[in-house]
C-alpha cells in the first residue's frame, strides 16, 4: 500500500515560499487554534501545549549530536532548515491537530546514515503505550513485567514487528499517535529508565539503494479512548485512498464472501490411506502377509518395521493406533509410486472400466492424480473386502469427515492442506468440499530456496539450480541471507515470479477439481529486505510491491480466495484473509517449549497424521498468558482499523484449542472481536472437540455473517479493572465481554462472568454464550 498514492506524494520534492530566510533561533513556536508546538533546533526536541491544557506533552526528547542549522526558512507553520554535515533537511509542519515531520537525506548514495528521532522519555502526562503488537497491546509505562518484555526484545522492525505502522501514547487526558509516513528501514527500541518507567525510541536508517531517501511521521492529537491511535490510522489510510472494504474485495472476488461466517480449519492426514479406510484389519494384514503376488511385491518393497506392524496385526483383532497408523502410511507410500502397477500381477484380479482405461496408458503419459488413482483402484480391486472405497478415503481431507463438518451444522469452513499433493490424492473430498459451500486449498510458500539435493528440504523450497544460485537476496556485506531456520536463502520475490505462475498453474492443470483458496506463507509477515544483488537490486519497497504482486496474479488471474501470514497493513488491501494476527508465533526458541521433559513442550511435527506441535494441548507459561492473552493488556486494534477489509485470526502455532489454560479467555476474545477461531483437525481431533467446535460455531458464525464485513467502531473498558469491555460495529450489534468470574450490570444488561453478550442495536435481540 505504501507504494501507491500517498507515498508517491510524500517523497514528492517540497516547495517553501521564505518569509523568514536566516540565522535560527533555539526554539522555534509553531502555533494554531488546537495546540502549539516548540522545536528545539539544535536538539530536536519537541514539546507540544494543547490548548486549554496546562500540561505540556511531550513529543521527543532532546538529542546531542545533530549538528550546526543552516539554510533555515519559516513560513508560517512551517519550518525547515539543513544539518549540513550530515547531509539531512528537517522540516515540521502544524496542520490543525497533525505535526508532519520530515528528514531528507541528500547524502551521495554510497553513504548510509542511522537517524534517531522520536525518543520517548517518561513524563508526568505519560500513561501508557499503545502498541500494534499483533492485533494491538496496551502497556502501562511502569508495569515492571511489560518493560522486561521489550526491552530484552531488543529492535523491533516496524514492518515486521509492528503490525501497522503507527504508535499512540495514552497521555493524562488524550492521545497522541504517531504514524510513519515511510514504514520501511525503521527500528523501535524500549529500555527502562532510572526511574523504574519504559522509554522508547525509533530510528531510521537511509540506505544507499534508495532514490529517495525520505523518513517521516504524522503526528496527532486524539481523544482519550485506548484505540484513538487506531482510529487515527484508520482515517489517515481513508484520506489518502489506502483502504480497500471487504466489500469491495467481494466485488472482485465473490468467493471472498465464504469467509463471513467461516471457521479456519487446517486439516492433517493428507497421505492416500488413512486408518479409518481399512474395515477389517486383520484380514488385510494376514492377506498382506501372504503370498499372492501382489502380496509378494508390495511386501518386498516394505521395511522391516512396516512387515512387524502387519505381523502385529494379523495375529491381533485390536492392533493398536499407533501400529494401524504406520502400516497405513507405508501402503501410501507404495500407492504413490508410477511403477506401483506391474501387469504381469494383476491378470487376475478383476478391474473396473475406469481403472482398464487407466492402465492401458503408458505411466509417462498419466498425470500424478492418474497415477495415484489407478493405484488406489487397484489396491481396492485386490482387497475390496476389508476396505472402503477410494472416493472416501482420507483422514483430515476426506469425504467422510466432510459430512460429519456438515451433519453436525458447520456449513461455513475455510479448510487448509499442508501441501497441494492432498488435492492429487484426495480430488473427490477437494470436490465434496467446495460442493458444501466451503473453501478448500493448500499452503504454499516462496520464502526460501534450497539446492535441489538439500537434504531435509519441503518442497515450498524447491526450484531448480539456476534459480538456486541466482536467486538469492544478497546483503549489503555481499553474503547471501540464509533461509529459513538457515537453510538455503530467502529468494528475491523480484526473480521468483516466473516460477510462482509455473507452479500454481501447472498445479491447478493437474487437479481434477480445483482449489478456489491459496495461502502463501511470510509474504504478509512483513520480514522485507533490501537486496544488493547486481543482477536483482531492490529496497524493502520493492520487495513489499513484488510479494503483493505475486499475490494478486495468483488471486485474480485463478480467481482464488487469498491469504498469507501476520496480514501486517501493506497487505491489507491486497489480502482476503490472514493467519496470526489474533495471536501471533508465541515463545519461539524458547527451550522450555522445546525440551520433551518440560511441561510447556509443544510437541514435535510428529506423527504426520496430526503433528503434535499443532494438536497437542499443553498449558502455556505464565508470561506468555501475561502478554499474549490477558484482557488487562489487549486491544482490537487490528480490527478498529481493518476488521471491515481483512479476515484475521491466530498463526497455526497458537490455534484456538493450543494452549488449554487459555482456551476460555481466547474464545471470549474472538467473540469480542469479532474474528474466527482456527483449528486444527482431523477425524480423532474433532471427535473430541466436537461440542466444544459446534457451541462456539453456533454463536460466532450467524454474526460473523452479519458483521464480519462491517467496521468496528468503537471499544471501551468498561469496569475499572478492564475485565470487562465492549465493542461496537456501526449501528447493528454492540458484545460485551466479561472476562472476570462475577456478574457484571451493564444500563439494562446482566452480563455473566466468563461470557459474552450480543445485543443488537435498536431491535433488542439479545444472545448469551458463556465458556463455563
Amino acid at each position: 500500500m505504501f507504494g501507491s498514492r500517498f507515498y508517491i506524494l510524500s517523497i514528492g520534492i517540497f516547495f517553501l515560499t521564505a518569509i523568514n530566510v536566516g540565522a535560527a533561533p533555539e526554539t522555534v513556536r509553531l502555533s494554531n487554534g488546537v495546540w502549539t508546538v516548540d522545536i528545539a533546533t539544535q536538539s530536536l526536541a519537541v514539546n507540544a501545549y494543547p490548548v486549554e491544557s496546562e500540561t505540556a506533552v511531550p513529543i521527543s526528547g532532546a538529542q546531542p549530536g545533530f549538528g550546526d542549522v543552516a539554510e533555515f526558512v519559516q513560513d508560517n507553520n512551517t519550518v525547515s532548515w539543513r544539518i549540513a554535515d550530515q547531509f539531512l533537511t528537517v522540516r515540521f509542519e502544524l496542520i490543525d491537530e497533525s505535526l508532519s515531520v520530515e528528514f531528507v537525506h541528500d547524502k551521495q548514495k554510497s553513504d548510509t546514515l542511522r537517524l534517531t528521532w522520536p525518543a520517548i522519555e517518561d513524563s508526568e502526562s505519560l500513561r501508557a503505550y499503545i502498541l500494534p503488537l499483533f492485533e494491538g497491546s496496551y502497556v502501562p509505562k511502569d508495569d515492571i513485567k511489560w518493560q522486561d518484555f521489550l526491552s530484552e526484545r531488543g529492535p523491533i522492525n516496524t514492518t515486521a514487528g509492528l503490525s501497522m505502522p503507527f504508535w499512540g501514547l495514552e497521555l493524562t487526558d488524550r492521545t497522541l499517535t504517531y504514524i510513519l509516513t515511510n514504514p520501511f528501514n525503521n527500528q523501535i527500541r524500549f529500555n527502562k529508565t532510572a526511574v523504574a518507567s519504559l522509554g522508547m525510541e525509533v530510528s531510521h536508517t537511509f540506505t544507499p539503494n534508495w532514490e529517495q531517501r525520505r523518513y517521516g511521521l504524522h503526528i496527532s492529537l486524539g481523544a482519550a479512548a485506548p484505540v484513538a491511535p487506531a482510529k487515527q490510522y484508520r482515517r489517515w489510510l481513508q484520506q489518502n485512498a489506502e483502504f480497500v472494504s471487504f466489500t469491495e474485495k467481494i466485488e472482485k472476488t465473490p468467493a471472498a464472501e465464504k469467509l463471513l461466517g467461516a471457521v479456519h480449519v487446517y486439516l492433517w492426514g493428507g497421505k492416500l490411506l488413512s486408518q479409518y479406510d481399512v474395515t477389517d484389519w486383520q484380514t488385510l494384514a494376514t492377506r498382506l502377509s501372504g503370498d499372492s503376488k501382489i502380496a509378494t511385491q508390495m511386501w518386498t518393497q516394505l521395511n522391516a518395521e512396516a512387515r512387524k506392524a502387519i505381523r502385529e496385526i494379523a495375529q491381533s483383532a485390536h492392533a493398536s493406533k499407533y501400529v494401524r497408523r504406520g502400516v497405513s502410511r507405508a501402503i501410501s507410500e507404495q500407492l504413490e509410486k508410477p511403477d506401483f502397477y506391474n501387469p504381469t500381477l494383476w491378470t487376475e484380479i478383476p478391474v473396473t472400466s475406469e481403472t482398464e482405461k487407466l492402465i492401458s496408458r503408458d505411466d509417462r503419459a498419466l498425470s500424478l492424480t492418474e497415477v495415484y488413482r489407478r493405484n488406489c483402484l487397484l489396491f481396492y480391486a485386490a482387497f475390496s473386502d476389508t476396505l472402503r472405497h477410494p472416493d472416501e478415503w482420507g483422514d483430515g481431507l476426506s469425504v467422510k469427515l466432510l459430512e460429519q463438518f456438515a451433519e453436525n451444522g458447520l456449513d461455513r469452513l475455510w479448510l487448509g492442506v499442508d501441501s497441494w499433493q492432498d488435492g492429487f490424492r484426495h480430488p473427490v473430498a477437494v470436490a465434496k468440499a467446495k460442493a458444501l459451500g466451503y473453501l478448500v486449498g493448500p499452503y504454499d510458500s516462496y520464502h526460501s530456496i534450497h539446492h535441489p539435493n538439500e537434504r531435509d528440504t519441503w518442497e515450498t523450497a524447491q526450484f531448480d539450480l539456476s534459480l538456486y544460485e541466482s536467486g538469492a537476496i544478497v546483503n549489503a556485506d555481499g553474503t547471501k541471507s540464509r533461509g529459513f531456520k538457515k537453510k538455503g536463502y530467502h529468494l528475491s520475490p523480484l526473480v521468483a515470479q516466473p516460477y510462482v505462475e509455473n507452479r500454481v498453474n501447472s498445479i491447478v492443470e493437474q487437479l481434477p477439481s480445483n482449489f478456489n483458496t491459496w495461502f502463501i506463507d511470510c509474504d504478509a509477515y512483513g520480514e522485507l529486505y533490501d537486496d544488493y544483488s547486481a543482477s536483482h537490486p531492490a529496497t524493502q519497497l520493492d520487495d513489499m510491491n513484488a510479494r503483493l504482486a505475486r499475490i494478486s496474479w495468483i488471486r485474480d488471474t485463478h480467481n482464488m480466495v487469498v491469504g498469507s501470514e501476520g496480514g501486517a497493513a501493506y497487505s491489507a488491501a491486497t489480502l482476503h484473509f490472514a493467519h496470526g494476527m489474533t495471536v501471533p508465533v508465541i515463545g519461539w526458541g524458547d527451550p522450555d517449549m522445546k525440551s520433551k521433559t518440560s511441561p510447556y513442550y509443544v510437541g514435535g511435527y510428529w506423527p504426520p497424521e496430526g503433528p503434535a506441535i499443532h494438536i497437542k494441548q499443553v498449558p502455556l507459561k505464565p508470561n506468555y498468558l501475561y502478554h499474549y492473552y490477558d484482557p488487562h493488556f489487549r486491544l482490537p486494534l487490528y480490527q478498529i482499523v481493518f476488521h471491515d477489509s481483512v479476515i484475521t485470526t491466530h498463526h497455526w502455532g497458537s490455534g484456538s484449542l493450543k494452549f488449554k489454560n487459555a482456551i476460555g479467555t481466547l474464545a471470549l476474545l474472538e467473540l469480542l472481536y469479532n474474528v474466527p477461531p482456527l483449528y486444527h483437525l482431523n477425524i480423532e481431533e474433532f471427535s473430541k472437540h466436537k461440542a466444544w467446535i459446534k457451541k462456539h460455531y453456533a454463536f460466532f458464525s450467524p454474526l460473523h455473517r452479519q458483521i464480519g464485513g462491517q467496521a468496528m467502531t468503537d471499544f471501551q473498558w468498561l469496569s475499572e479493572d478492564k475485565l470487562v469491555q465492549r465493542t461496537e460495529f456501526g449501528d447493528t450489534v454492540e458484545i460485551f465481554a466479561n472476562f472476570g468470574t462475577g456478574v457484571f450490570g451493564y444500563e439494562d444488561l446482566i452480563i455473566p462472568g466468563r461470557s459474552i453478550v450480543a445485543k443488537w442495536i435498536g431491535a433488542g435481540k439479545i444472545e448469551v454464550f458463556s465458556v463455563e
